[in-house]
């Protein structure tokens, strides 16, 4: 569709509502930062678990994913390379599981995550801007997290916000 239609039909959509578009977007953002679901704690709750996004079962390398997500403290953030790192795989396998975590936003706080230029990144499958980036904006500055006009973390807070001391739990394998 050209872009001058989808301006009309935005601007007649806004007429007819009788709405300001900034209003409109302000009440679709999501800050909750408090709901807690269910974690699984032990292995076999684990090997039960599906993920309440996909209806398939969660993987241990989510599970692990998940597991170092939750020790980002509220008002700081990490990065899909950080974990990447403490897990000795990609920063997009990273954000694969981030993008279906059924966990958020507590007890493992994805959107704390941003990528490794600081950079508001993505939310749920969504990159760069739109109402699920909105809504992990509202999120981080509910926990004191400022973004510049570019949406990159601001530069003076870096040195306080940035989290990288993942501790990384050993996976038992069965013959142990």
């Amino acid at each position: 569709m050209p872009a001058e239609r989808v301006a009309k039909r935005a601007s007649a959509s806004v007429k007819e509502n009788n709405v300001a578009p900034l209003k409109k977007m302000a009440e679709a953002v999501d800050s909750d930062v408090s709901t807690v679901h269910s974690y699984p704690a032990t292995a076999q709750a684990r090997e039960n678990a599906v993920n309440r996004h996909t209806g398939r079962k969660v993987t241990p390398f989510q599970f692990q994913v998940y597991d170092l997500c939750a020790q980002i403290p509220k008002g700081q953030i990490s990065t899909y390379k950080h974990i990447s790192d403490a897990l000795s795989s990609s920063s997009r396998a990273v954000g694969q599981a981030l993008k279906i975590n059924p966990y958020a936003p507590l007890p493992v706080p994805c959107h704390r995550v941003l990528d490794s230029k600081l950079y508001i990144g993505g939310f749920m499958g969504q990159w760069g801007e739109g109402e699920k980036i909105d809504n992990k904006r509202a999120k981080l500055a509910r926990e004191g997290v400022t973004f510049d006009e570019t949406d990159h973390l601001e530069k003076e807070t870096r040195e306080k916000v940035v989290f990288k001391e993942f501790k990384v739990k050993k996976v038992k394998s069965d013959e142990e």
